[in-house]
């Protein structure tokens, strides 16, 4: 569909709607031939469009952005389970452009050992490293042009009188009814602050601060191959992550890979506005993008750096341009849905970003809801069995979460002086992954 034909949309999903309404237990108790509506198209959404559709759905994807998403974000990582699992959905290629990370030493600076830490434990890891860029382009390839509409932005939903519809709203003054809409639209999602009002987001009390650079950069790169080290500040809160991830084509190759890296720094609340103020004096919320760090900012944050990690990994950070902030929020939902609106990804509950579950989310929410819909009776029925596994799933995703920030920002480890059984145990002590989980992620 292109701009403009938003309203002959709208004609139709009512009419469909009718239709479907009495075809939604045909065959079995499976509900199919559902019209659905997915406001954002990025991972979560796109991953929706293609499971839906593929199960016999009329979806329509409505993004915002009047451009494509490539270009967002940086590196990304993901617990091997669910990539092999959107594999074998065809949810992305085979050949996917990825690396493996199969361990995570837990690193220290010390007096003896300055350039490369000393590693006080490393624990067994299945973490699936990749482009955010590389992942959005890929899902997006597999949904049809005329389901993906761009530069439709959503300004509210509202639902007919007996729930079994629901109407968007978009800025241009048009609308589209559906059987179901799913807000796919990430942390600060439009869908949540409708759904509950009352629920807002919680500013955790750090930030993610994140760079790139090219392999070639560094004259060895064997201290970081399959390894995400998970670094210790010798004297703060806080810790760094770094691992490879594949270049803008692609390539794996040593020496043709991006070094990726994420830390965290403690940041109160009572700074955060002095701090999100870009080099050009535009205060910004949530992010600031790649280049716009004022740079006496940057530069005291990359001295930190220096000060406090290894020679080695002070000097990836020290090389990369243009870095960027995350502040770090979470969120809780009391439901998934109301009605015929529903909440996935980080649209529904958001925990802490060790976790590793920005993609999980979006993939795995869709996936309970294809389950759902194929045992219903009824699609009413069918969302609330599949809203209360999906908030049962989220909490226990934000308690791991809320573990790890723990034991990784608030109470550390000195790693330093610490044994390596005293390590082990420390983290089988402080981290206890749920009996229903099948992986142990990382870092979004």
């Amino acid at each position: 569909m292109q701009d403009g034909s938003i309203g002959r949309l709208r004609f139709l999903a009512h009419e469909r709607t009718a239709d479907a309404t009495r075809d939604l237990a045909v065959g079995g108790n499976a509900i199919r031939n559902l019209s659905i509506g997915i406001v954002g198209g990025s991972i979560a959404g796109c991953s929706a469009a293609i499971l839906l559709s593929r199960a016999g759905h009329d979806v329509h994807v409505f993004e915002r952005s009047k451009r494509g998403l490539v270009g967002r974000g940086g590196g990304i990582g993901t617990p091997g389970p669910v990539l092999r699992s959107m594999i074998e959905r065809d949810v992305v290629d085979a050949d996917f452009p990825h690396l493996n990370g199969t361990t995570m030493p837990f690193v220290v600076r010390t007096p003896d050992r300055e350039r490369y830490g000393t590693t006080a434990w490393t624990m067994p890891l299945d973490l699936a490293a990749f482009h955010w860029g590389a992942l959005w382009k890929t899902l997006r390839s597999r949904v049809p042009d005329a389901a993906y509409h761009q530069g439709h932005e959503a300004v509210g939903v509202a639902q007919d009188v007996e729930a079994t519809s629901a109407t968007i709203a978009f800025a241009d003054g048009s609308e589209a009814s559906f059987d179901l809409v799913l807000f796919a639209d990430g942390y600060r999602s439009l869908g949540r602050r409708l759904l509950f009002p009352d629920v807002h987001v919680d500013y955790r009390g750090y930030l993610l601060w994140r760079g790139l650079l090219p392999e070639r950069e560094m004259e060895r790169s064997d201290v970081l191959e399959g390894a995400v080290p998970r670094i210790a500040y010798a004297r703060d809160g806080g810790n760094l992550v770094m691992y490879f991830v594949p270049d803008e084509r692609g390539r794996t190759a040593p020496g043709r890979r991006i070094f990726n890296w994420a830390a965290y720094i403690p940041l109160p609340e009572a700074d955060l506005d002095a701090f999100m103020v870009d080099r050009n004096g535009t205060a910004h919320v949530g992010t600031l993008p790649p280049g716009s760090m004022r740079p006496a900012e940057e530069r005291r944050l990359k001295d930190f750096m220096a000060a406090n990690v290894p020679g080695y990994h002070a000097e990836v950070i020290e090389k990369s341009p243009t870095t960027y902030v995350q502040l770090i929020y979470t969120v809780d939902v009391p439901a998934y849905h109301v009605g015929r609106v529903a909440l996935i990804g980080d649209a529904g509950i958001v925990a802490p970003p060790f976790t590793g579950s920005g993609v999980f989310k979006g993939f795995t929410n869709v996936e309970a809801l294809l389950e759902a819909l194929a045992d219903g009776d009824s699609l009413d029925e069918a969302l609330d069995r599949w809203g209360r596994q999906q908030v049962g799933v989220g909490r226990r995703l934000r308690a791991l979460g809320d573990q790890m920030e723990q034991a990784f920002i608030w109470n550390p480890l000195d790693l330093a002086s610490a044994s390596e059984a005293e390590t082990e145990r420390w983290w089988r002590d402080a981290v206890t992954f749920p009996d229903d989980f099948t992986y142990e992620g990382t870092d979004r």
